[in-house]
């Protein structure tokens, strides 16, 4: 499955589609069953170097990816049952923010050293641990997907009859400019594009899922989380944003972008580097 837009965009590397599936790709990297890691090196690779990821409900990472690839969610439960409590206080200043410094304090210790600084001083996402809660229990869209896998391939590699539930582009600013401009075209209204907090993985998961079932949906600007740059690295050009769409979206602006904004004398000049 080629894309239109993605050729006329000038895009480096090839959309990637999202599926849900019964059935894993032979091949497919994977996560170890209930080993913790984040789910973007393994997008990055997809993007980057044409491999195919699969998840499920025994490998999705870390608590937010479960929420962010779509098997509910992992917060109530997360690190040993730590659950909301902990979390709060995480997104926030960590044990600082936490009513139970020494609750806190006790799993922090149970995480890799390397990684215990980040969990004491938090990931500064959120003011005050009753508004990172209230973002867990009522902002985040949650999906609860009854097929078996998340599969992450290049959308050129997808198979007839198959139908991704999201595609995502992956852009530099001038590209990315060009790519709103086309949601823009196709979609009523003046919010083409949502601009969700958080973890990169739910940018292109949760937040897309829940535009895919809206009526209008809108495209979802993604990669400013800055854990995830910095656990990806180099692996993505830090210069790239993603930008995920619902397939019905995607649908349209490949039927706009036939005869669109990257036909015309603007863009042609922009890309061109002649303004």
């Amino acid at each position: 499955m080629k894309s239109i837009t993605a050729k006329k965009a000038g895009l480096a590397y090839p959309p990637v589609a999202i599926l849900w599936s019964d059935t894993a790709p032979e091949k497919a990297l994977r996560i170890k069953p209930g080993a913790r890691a984040c789910i973007m090196p393994f997008f990055a690779s997809v993007l980057t170097k044409g491999k195919t990821a699969a998840f499920d409900r025994e490998s999705y990472g870390c608590p937010g990816a479960k929420a962010g690839l779509g098997f509910g969610t992992g917060y109530p439960d997360a690190f040993g049952g730590a659950g909301f409590d902990f979390m709060s206080a995480f997104f926030c200043k960590g044990v600082e923010s936490s009513s139970n410094r020494e609750a806190y304090g006790a799993v922090v210790n149970r995480v890799p050293a390397n990684e215990r600084a980040k969990f004491l001083e938090g990931e500064r996402l959120h003011t005050s641990p009753a508004k990172a809660r209230k973002w867990m229990t009522e902002e985040l869209p949650i999906t609860d997907i009854k097929e078996r896998y998340v599969i992450f391939t290049q959308l050129d590699k997808v198979n007839e009859g198959e139908t991704p539930v999201v595609v995502v582009f992956a852009a530099d600013p001038l590209q990315l400019v060009g790519l709103i401009t086309l949601v823009a075209a196709v979609r009523e209204g003046i919010d083409p594009v949502l601009v969700p907090p958080m973890a990169a993985c739910q940018q292109i998961g949760a937040y897309a899922y829940h535009e895919a079932r809206q009526d209008h949906p809108r495209a979802v600007l993604g990669n400013t989380d800055l854990a995830a740059r910095l656990t990806v690295g180099a692996a993505i050009p830090e210069n790239i944003f993603t930008l995920a769409v619902p397939y019905s979206l995607f649908l349209a602006m490949e039927e706009e972008a036939r005869n669109g904004v990257f036909d015309g004398p603007i863009w042609k000049d922009l890309a061109a580097g002649t303004h």
